[in-house]
């Protein structure tokens, strides 16, 4: 009797340790196929223009449903202006030790990131993914070796430039017009001429990217939106429809943000789609999914686009928060303590060795990277470990700013004001999350989730995530002068306090002076015309031969000989 049950007893414990055998075997599988990451990168979008900050003017609800699923990323810090934020995205280096801090590229202009510079898709390409840029480029494309197929993204569509219409594609600049929209496969490059609106375009790309992907491969793919920049230098907003835009936004009285809600509504629209797609083809569960603005929305001034920053300070451009405090948060399975607020430095930079870190790579072999590893901050809540940020050194222009326990700032720009357009009126649909949880992305998320978001938890974050100021009209001058601010008790930057603490004045110079010693001067360039559209049927091309260097290559060529 005692045999069998010992028999017995030693068969059970056979079959549990073969069924934990089989568990393990299958979680471990899963673990090494490297993580899907999609990356959306919205355009000049402002603070106040997601309904997770607060704001009931411009529903959000498929951005909302990421962010509240996932990690609201509440001190994101981008630079002020474009080509210098995706510079540091792709490379993890502060734009100042590649010359790329200064005025944003222009068309026919003969420079770019560095080619010595590894980029974010060159490094996922040793895992064995997948690389795919729809959307903007804007870092370089004077020989074809500065595009982006050259540069570690196996297919591309999308455009060159800064900003070009929503439905015909072209760019006007510098007196110049011009096609800008391409389709490049590793060297095979075709011109899409195509009247789509520029959102739905890019959203099916990446609809058919997703859908054709092999799942054996992991997947990276960059949607680099053109909303919610203006479609030109006359600061025009084109929505995809006018009509629907009245119908569903008509309480907004002023047309000109009544348009730009509109086309913030289209982007929320596309990644509601995109997240989706992921879900259809069974690669959600196995993704990270990072919705980040490139930086601060532009008000009025040049290429204005009528998006809000509020309640920060300034505008894109400029130094102060809102240019370049973007919105921005991260959604994914993998993550063990998701659906909160975090309030730890983050900045762009950091991107590049945080999903280095998240596929599995050693961060400790990215070398001169001014990011910084967040992976264990995201996924597990952990301290992070960014204690300051250097924002950035314009050294035409002497303006600076840097972020530790104080913010040091010198900002010379005419957008350091306030812009007191709350986004919240009576006359507005009160925010609504029955909304959110009724969206494409919340129901694909709901699809996979073994956690449940409720409606309470949603106030509960968007009341977290909501920036509020006291006095926020009543503020220091900082023109032509360095002001210190405690950011984190006057996010609003409302109170100077460079005479109250002078020595940490000095302190935060001295830091900033430090940084001198690795920067690159700009390295903008006169628009050269042999790149003008006209001499390419109308169209924005490469003009130079691969072998051309620019000074900037001269500069670290020169380097690398004397060093």
């Amino acid at each position: 009797m005692n045999l069998k049950r010992i028999g017995l007893f030693v068969g059970f414990v056979v079959i549990i340790l073969s069924a934990a055998c089989i568990y393990f075997s299958l979680k471990y599988d899963v673990s090494m196929q490297p993580p899907n990451i999609v990356v959306i990168i919205a355009d000049d979008l402002g603070w106040n223009d997601v309904s997770f900050h607060g704001a009931d003017e411009i529903p959000t609800p498929n951005i909302d449903a990421l962010a509240y699923n996932g990690v609201i990323l509440n001190r994101h810090y981008v630079l002020p202006i474009c080509t210098p934020s995706r510079t540091a995205f792709l490379t993890g280096k502060y734009p100042i030790r590649t010359g790329m801090q200064g005025y944003p590229l222009r068309g026919a202009e003969p420079r770019g990131i560095p080619l010595n510079n590894i980029l974010l898709p060159e490094y996922l390409r040793r895992f064995g993914y997948a690389t795919h840029l729809v959307g903007k480029w804007h870092v370089g494309y004077h020989t074809k070796n500065y595009g982006p197929t050259r540069r570690g993204f196996d297919n591309f569509v999308g455009y060159y430039n800064g900003y070009i219409q929503y439905f015909n594609h072209t760019l006007y600049e510098n007196e110049q017009f011009g096609y800008d929209l391409h389709r490049i496969v590793g060297d095979n490059h075709t011109i899409e001429y195509r009247y789509e609106y520029m959102t739905d375009l890019i959203t099916d790309e990446a609809e058919n990217i997703i859908s054709s992907h092999n799942p054996a491969q992991p997947l990276y793919l960059q949607l680099a939106h053109l909303a919610a920049h203006s479609s030109d230098a006359e600061e025009i907003m084109e929505v995809r429809n006018w009509e629907e835009t009245n119908v569903t936004l008509g309480y907004i009285e002023d047309i000109n943000r009544r348009k730009y809600a509109s086309v913030v509504a289209t982007l929320d629209e596309s990644v509601g789609r995109v997240i989706d797609a992921l879900k259809r083809a069974d690669m959600l569960k196995n993704s990270i999914i990072i919705f980040i603005a490139d930086n601060g929305a532009q008000t009025e001034g040049i290429l204005k686009n009528y998006g809000s920053n509020y309640p920060l300070r300034g505008l894109k451009f400029s130094l102060f928060e809102g240019g370049i405090r973007g919105a921005a948060c991260i959604y994914s399975p993998l993550i063990d303590h998701p659906s909160r607020v975090s309030t730890q430095l983050f900045h762009i930079t950091d991107w590049l060795p945080t999903l280095y870190s998240a596929v599995g790579g050693n961060p400790n072999d990215l070398k001169q990277l001014d990011g910084i590893d967040q992976w264990s901050a995201i996924k597990s809540a952990r301290d992070g470990k960014r204690k300051s940020v250097l924002m950035n050194i314009d050294e035409k222009n002497n303006e600076a700013a840097l972020i530790g326990y104080y913010k040091l700032v010198r900002d010379k720009s005419e957008y350091q004001k306030y812009y007191d357009y709350s986004g919240n009126n009576a006359l507005y649909p009160k925010y609504n999350a029955t909304n959110v949880l009724a969206s494409p992305a919340a129901s694909a998320i709901a699809n996979i989730s073994t956690s449940v978001l409720n409606k309470n938890k949603i106030m509960q974050l968007r009341k977290e995530a909501t920036v509020i100021c006291k006095n926020f009209m009543d503020f220091s001058n900082c023109t032509n002068r360095t002001c210190l601010f405690n950011v984190y008790e006057d996010p609003c930057e409302t109170t100077d306090l460079s005479s109250k603490y002078p020595k940490d004045v000095e302190r935060l110079n001295v830091f900033i002076d430090r940084y001198k010693s690795v920067l690159m001067n700009q390295t903008n360039a006169p628009v050269d015309p042999a790149g003008f559209p006209r001499n390419f049927n109308d169209t924005w091309m490469p003009w130079l031969p691969d072998d051309y260097q620019s000074i900037s290559e001269m500069h670290f060529t020169m380097n690398e000989v004397t060093s």
